[in-house]
């Protein structure tokens, strides 16, 4: 689950942020990293956004940020987390399928 939005997922590969906002501030500041980057405007649906986030984020530090605000909320039910996700679970959990080349960015 992602609360509120999958771009909290995708902003978190640039960066630990905790406020609860709007699905539009995390695709506002989806808008201005990848500008920032010369990547140009987010879009839902982009076919490009795996490479995106391997390429010019970090998967990494996404699974770490992800556990730790999970951590913070340990007592909270996933409605009271939030932000929050734990996309990372399934992304370790498919990681494990992959070559090990790209295995080592997770």
């Amino acid at each position: 689950w992602s609360n509120e939005c999958i771009e909290f997922w995708f902003l978190l590969h640039f960066a630990y942020y905790t406020s609860n906002n709007h699905r539009t501030e995390y695709i506002s500041f989806l808008n201005d990293k990848f500008r920032e980057l010369g990547i140009g405007k987010y879009q839902k649906n982009m076919k490009s956004i795996f490479e995106i986030l391997m390429e010019k984020g970090n998967p990494k530090l996404a699974i770490r940020y992800a556990k730790r605000i999970i951590k913070d909320g340990q007592d909270k039910t996933p409605t009271e987390i939030a932000p929050g996700t734990k996309v990372y679970e399934l992304v370790e959990e498919l990681a494990k399928y992959l070559p090990e080349e790209i295995r080592n960015f997770f």
